[in-house]
């Protein structure tokens, strides 16, 4: 079984994305921030990190740099909705520090499953 992790400081958006992968043969791990999600990912062996840029203590572009300098195999998806220019510029930056996709919140639940379903194929 694969195993995802989550990383979002929302707890709707946590909720909700949960919920989308629920039908998926993986695990779910979660974590409201870029600390608590690096200490969930040393912790466990982790397929897949989606993961929000924007978030406090620790953000999603910092969260980035640490996985691929642990795991530099790492696939990550990052997810965000910081505003049409400003978030697409954060997810142009991410990409090139190793994300290998790119959802603009709000994403439909299909776009997501048929993103992850490839990330883990």
């Amino acid at each position: 079984m694969k195993t995802i992790l989550i990383i979002d400081d929302d707890a709707r958006m946590l909720e909700l994305l949960k919920h989308y992968l629920r039908n998926e043969e993986v695990k779910v791990l979660t974590a409201s921030d870029g600390e608590e999600g690096l200490s969930l990912f040393e912790g466990s062996v982790v397929d897949l990190v989606i993961i929000d840029i924007f978030m406090p203590n620790m953000d999603g572009i910092q969260t980035i740099m640490e996985l691929k300098q642990k795991k530099p195999e790492c696939s990550i998806l990052v997810i965000s909705g910081g505003g049409e220019f400003t978030g697409l510029e954060y997810l142009k930056q991410a990409k090139a520090l190793g994300a290998k996709e790119a959802l603009v919140k709000p994403f439909t639940e299909k776009d997501l499953l048929a993103t992850v379903q490839g990330m883990l194929a």
